[in-house]
């Protein structure tokens, strides 16, 4: 059997859904199972143990020529079913184009008239992203997973990397230094914290606990750590904001005692690492949907009436 998995994005949401690929991998453990996903989390799926494929959207550099490449693999395939965990316009249109003959998709999801076969939450409550996933797997034909476990896997090359990186950046530290990670970034701006509120926590860090600060954050998004670097001054504080793979960034977390953060991809991956003590900033998103999926972390949120509100800007 051919199977398709559609799930192109977010960071943090594709590495929610990797314990629903396992229990579609248990469910038909000789099928062949592909996953259609975008660039930024292609990390999450390409050393996934559960996938035989990964098909990659470059969203920044595909042209006409190269969805229409990407469309004839997809029929190529002769799936046999595809799964939408995403249900938005552009992933119910590819499960369309793919020619899968058994289309599932959550019943309430755009476009879902593409689609032909529609999974029913009725009578479920709003419950964490992992196990509305795992709901959406079952509903095909999924095995159950008693203890699931989001994935990212990780190479010796990515530890190696982590190891020099943090020696190169922090060359003159001692064993009983601590070593707390930053991300002031996040992809809505009602997510992030303020960068003077990091700046602040940084310098406080540093001075009352010779604590070594790492920067952590995504291309595009040193403009935040360089405000960060510039204020504060100090050999303690370094930045490794656009300069990592997302396996490169789970490595050089596992270096790290703590990590502040706001509801994000790094947030998710940190949540992975079990010795390591992540505290979640959380504003217009609701934690208990799509909070850490952990055991070692804080959620901080403040009692503000009008969160959550899942909205991009502030009125």
């Amino acid at each position: 059997m051919n199977i398709l998995i559609i799930k192109l994005s977010s960071i943090g949401d594709c590495l929610l859904a990797t314990p629903a690929i396992e229990s579609i991998r248990k469910g038909y453990p000789d099928s062949f199972i592909t996953w259609l996903v975008e660039d930024k989390a292609k990390d999450i799926a390409l050393l996934n143990p559960n996938v035989d494929e990964v098909l990659i959207i470059d969203k920044k550099k595909f042209k006409i020529r190269d969805y229409l490449s990407l469309v004839k693999k997809l029929r190529h395939r002769r799936y046999d079913l595809s799964v939408d965990l995403q249900g938005v316009d552009r992933t119910a249109i590819f499960a369309l184009l793919s020619g899968a003959r058994a289309r599932y998709v959550e019943e309430y999801a755009v476009l879902r008239f593409l689609s032909n076969k529609k999974i029913s939450r009725k009578g479920r409550p709003l419950e964490h992203a992992v196990q509305f996933y795992l709901f959406l797997a079952s509903a095909v034909g999924g095995a159950k997973i008693e203890e699931p476990e989001p994935t990212l896997v990780t190479t010796e090359k990515d530890k190696k990397f982590a190891l020099d990186f943090l020696e190169s950046n922090f060359p003159k530290t001692e064993k009983k230094e601590i070593f707390i990670g930053i991300n002031p970034t996040g992809a809505w701006k009602t997510k992030r914290w303020p960068v003077k509120y990091f700046i602040e926590i940084s310098e406080r860090l540093i001075n009352s606990f010779n604590a070594n600060i790492l920067i952590f954050g995504g291309k595009g998004e040193d403009y935040l750590s360089d405000k960060i670097l510039n204020a504060v001054n100090s050999p303690k504080i370094a930045s490794a904001v656009g300069r990592t793979t997302l396996k490169q960034a789970k490595e050089l977390l596992a270096g790290m005692d703590y990590f502040i953060t706001p509801d994000s991809g790094l947030m998710h991956i940190a949540a992975l690492i079990s010795k390591l003590k992540t505290i979640a900033l959380f504003g217009p998103t609701d934690p208990k949907l799509t909070g850490p999926f952990g055991k070692n972390f804080t959620v901080l949120r403040d009692n503000l009436i009008c969160i959550p509100c899942f909205k991009k800007e502030c009125p």
